[in-house]
Parts: structure tokens; sequence; C-alpha cells
């Protein structure tokens, strides 16, 4: 049995969206790093107890952006999770995967518009098969 192809436009998306994905952990760690340090000095210095720390308040706080951020989550329960984040209670639980399938909506809604997004596409799949066509041919 024949493995199926991989399809182009969700792997772009996939792909796009987690190294938009990596450099927010990125710029979240480099924050952390220094911030975590002069939190323990806080905590050392003061004497704080573990339920006043600061340095404990950071870390739930690293604990929340990481489930937030959903680095290596799974796309299609997101977009499910989506559909059911309408309800007043659960817009605290939404996630970065839920706002980039909010900003797909809108794009997908352009192009089946035929908006500018629509030619877009169109040329970006032109030359995606050119360079499969080059690739297959050599």
């Amino acid at each position: 049995m024949e493995e199926p192809e991989l399809a182009r436009w969700p792997l772009i998306r996939d792909t796009f969206i987690f190294q938009i994905k990596l450099a927010m952990d990125a710029m979240r760690d480099l924050f952390l790093s220094p911030v975590s340090i002069i939190c323990a000095l806080i905590d050392l210095f003061k004497g704080h107890s573990q339920s006043k720390s600061y340095f404990y308040r950071l870390m739930d706080l690293g604990h929340r952006s990481d489930t937030w951020l959903n680095l290596f989550g799974d796309h299609q329960a997101d977009d499910e999770s989506l559909k059911n984040s309408t309800s007043e209670n659960n817009k605290n639980d939404i996630n970065v995967d839920q706002l980039f399938s909010q900003v797909e909506s809108l794009l997908k809604d352009q192009h089946d518009k035929g908006g500018l997004t629509a030619s877009a596409k169109d040329k970006i799949d032109l030359y995606l098969n050119k360079i499969v066509e080059n690739k297959n041919t050599q």
C-alpha cells in the first residue's frame, strides 16, 4: 500500500506557524532567564515563603505560557477546540493555535471571495509545481 503524499498547503501552514511559535518561545526564554534570576535573588534576600515567592510565581507564569504556546500541539484538536471556545467561560483557554486558526479562517474567507489571497495562492502553487516538476525531471 502506497503512502499518500503530504498536502502542500497544510504543510506550509504548519511549518510557518511552527516557526513563529519557535520565535515566540525563544523570546519568552530570553525574557524569563534574567527575570528568574532576579526573582530568585529577591526571594533569597527577602526570605519569602514558597507561597509568596516571585520565582515560583514566575514558574507558574512560564507553565501557563507553555500551555498557551502549545509548541508541539495537535493542530486538528486545536481546530475542534476553537469551535467549542466561543462561550465566555472558555475565552481564557484560547491558545496560540486557535488564534492562528482564526486568522486562517479570515484568509480563507478572502480567498473564497476571490480576493488578493486567491491570486497569491495561485501564483505560489504555480511556482511550487514548477519546482516539483524540475525535481522530478532531474
